[in-house]
């Protein structure tokens, strides 16, 4: 006998870590509503790890020559209200996102297009940007410095079009949206429902499965409503779950790009030999068979098609005294900060890191967690001596990862400014070679880890489990999960029983 759940309309549910400030895709500053809101939105282009980018909203776009991009936008576009989507859309979208009083945090996004910086800063009337529509269907980027990464950026879903905004949660029916999805309901504290866009033409259009996003804040009550088939897609197994769920069928091993680190605030600025010491002083491998890890920490985490070769440290201890004896005047009171966005392994990791350096250099350092929005404030205002940051470039490209650490970006929490690295992100920038940008590539990844001003954690993999009843579905490396193809297949007596046993 089927269960109730199973006679039921199928739901594909899955969790946020948190309810959503707002549904503004210019506004959105970490990746934790990042499925919600790329099922709601959508831009020009979409990334797909074995094609590229592929057209979304747009159509195509084309060099008229380095510093002109000319795209098209499809015909006959609808947002979820029926009304037309054309190209004067995006331009308004770009135009938002340049008013300074927007507070957009990747209006950097847009700053090579000529004149947009200045825009950004008051300087220029918005009349003035490198940006127009000379048609319904057509997009004209001016840049003032070449951009060759440019094209990625019209897949990010915070350049997407918007038609309105969400001012109530309670009106929440009344968002107008460009994605597979829209809302249909919102119960604050509980959980947002999505029914199916018919007006967006893409994938299964007619037939999409009813999804609802659960605000659930801990992995280990995620895992549990997984297991009592209340969720259909748990976005991240706790660590400590992998050796017992990886050979299960519905265990998924999703590698990812990602630039994550340990970083060293101003306070050690002056202190490369202390940094070289707690960098070499932790033992890798264990920590790699701790979190049952595929990639080692200790390595760099971008895709080894970005370099000419493994950049990593080694534990090695002698190394690591050695360079701690040579540094003088050792601050005290040293403190590692995390954020709570991390869950149970980010604490597990950071307590680590504590032992080790307690143990190996008789090194005390404080552990901190802090929710993610103080988290975040903290390390704009008083970067602590140590943190822990994830990084998910917005590009599938070293130029977006190594601009993490620009002295124009915001994600800038190590604060280099040295000239000898911003002119190895400016030679990135303007190369197109495969080979010259792994060589430079290579270059700008072993400043870093040879100057000691962050350590890598590693090659990054998400454990993930889904339910089998739902098809469709596509995650690519970027971390972007997109349920425009979403469907479901009819399970047998015995599938829907008991699907996988423990």
């Amino acid at each position: 006998m089927l269960s109730p759940l199973c006679l039921a309309e199928p739901v594909f549910r899955l969790h946020l870590a948190s309810e959503p400030i707002n549904l503004m895709p210019s506004q959105q500053k970490t990746s934790s509503a990042s499925y919600l809101m790329h099922n709601l939105y959508r831009n020009l282009f979409t990334y797909d790890d074995d094609q590229g980018l592929i057209p979304d909203l747009g159509d195509s776009c084309k060099r008229e020559n380095p510093l002109v991009l000319i795209c098209k936008v499809k015909k006959n576009l609808k947002w979820s209200d029926g009304s037309p989507l054309v190209a004067s859309d995006f331009l308004k979208a770009y135009q938002r996102i340049l008013d300074s009083k927007e507070s957009a945090p990747r209006a950097d996004l847009l700053f090579k297009i000529k004149n947009a910086l200045a825009i950004y800063k008051n300087q220029e009337k918005m009349e003035s940007l490198g940006i127009s529509s000379p048609s319904p269907d057509t997009l004209r980027f001016e840049f003032a410095e070449a951009d060759p990464d440019f094209e990625y950026n019209l897949a990010s879903i915070q350049l997407a079009p918007i038609k309105n905004q969400l001012f109530s949660a309670e009106k929440a029916n009344e968002l107008v949206v460009s994605g597979p999805y829209r809302i249909s309901k919102w119960i604050q504290k509980e959980k947002i429902v999505l029914e199916n866009n018919p007006h967006y033409k893409s994938g299964n259009a007619d037939r999409r499965p009813k999804v609802e996003f659960l605000f659930v804040a801990e992995d280990s009550v995620a895992l549990q409503l997984y297991e009592k088939n209340e969720l259909s897609f748990l976005r991240r197994l706790p660590t400590l779950y992998i050796p017992k769920f990886k050979n299960r069928p519905d265990f998924l091993w999703v590698p990812v790009i990602r630039f994550d680190y340990i970083g060293f605030g101003p306070e050690l600025k002056k202190h490369p030999k202390l940094r070289e010491a707690l960098a070499l002083a932790l033992n890798f491998p264990e920590l790699k068979k701790i979190f049952s890890a595929e990639g080692m920490p200790g390595c760099v985490g971008v895709p080894l098609s970005f370099v000419l070769k493994e950049l990593c440290y080694r534990h090695d201890l002698q190394k690591a005294k050695l360079a701690l004896s040579q540094d003088k005047n050792t601050p005290t009171n040293l403190k590692l900060m995390y954020s709570s966005l991390g869950g149970e392994d980010h604490r597990r990791a950071a307590e680590w890191l504590q032992s080790q350096w307690s143990k190996n250099l008789n090194i005390k350092v404080q552990v901190v967690m802090r929710e993610n929005k103080v988290f975040l404030r903290d390390l704009q205002k008083e970067t602590p001596s140590i943190f822990r940051k994830g990084v998910a470039p917005d590009r599938p490209t070293c130029l977006a990862t190594l601009e993490t650490f620009a002295n124009w970006s915001s994600e800038n929490y190590i604060q280099l400014n040295e000239s000898d690295f911003q002119s190895i992100l400016k030679k990135l920038s303007e190369t197109t070679n495969l080979e010259q940008q792994k060589k430079i590539c290579t270059l700008g990844l072993s400043y870093l880890m040879d100057q000691f001003y962050l350590i890598p954690t590693g090659p990054i993999h998400f454990a993930m489990l889904i339910r089998p009843e739902f098809q469709g579905w596509k995650l690519n490396s970027m971390n972007q999960l997109d349920l425009a193809s979403l469907k479901t297949k009819e399970l047998s007596q015995t599938e829907t029983k008991k699907p996988f046993s423990k």
